[in-house]
């Protein structure tokens, strides 16, 4: 913990949208948007999905329930916190970009590229 929270995306909030539940680690997502936040330690991230309503049109200081990015994040509405695998790749990716992997109808992975670096975690459909 203490690790810089960074806002997995580029400029923006990046969001989640679901019109399913989902289950991450344990805890079950119900359909909703979110924002997602990634905090980077040493070898070690966790994906993070929170309540947190995100800017998209850019900063507003008048947007007080509004977040821009990861500044003035705070940890209160988090919905779940999930280790992610990661993975050094044989190839890099100049842009930075989010894949749903090996998606079947049970769930599938969330993966995020850049660099060389690939950080994804598992998720299940809840029926």
């Amino acid at each position: 913990d203490g690790a810089p929270v960074w806002r997995a995306g580029a400029n923006v909030s990046r969001r989640l949208v679901n019109e399913m539940p989902i289950r991450l680690g344990g805890t079950v997502v119900p359909p909703g948007e979110y924002t997602v936040f990634i905090e980077l330690a040493r070898g070690k991230w966790t994906l993070i999905i929170s309540n947190w309503r995100a800017q998209v049109r850019g900063y507003n200081p008048k947007d007080g329930p509004a977040i821009f990015g990861a500044f003035e994040y705070t940890p209160d509405k988090d919905v779940v916190r999930v280790p992610m695998t990661l993975e050094t790749l044989p190839h890099s990716h100049d842009q930075l970009h989010w894949e749903f992997l090996d998606v079947t109808a049970d769930g599938g992975t969330l993966a995020l590229f850049w660099d060389r670096q690939m950080a994804s975690a598992p998720f299940s459909v809840v029926k």
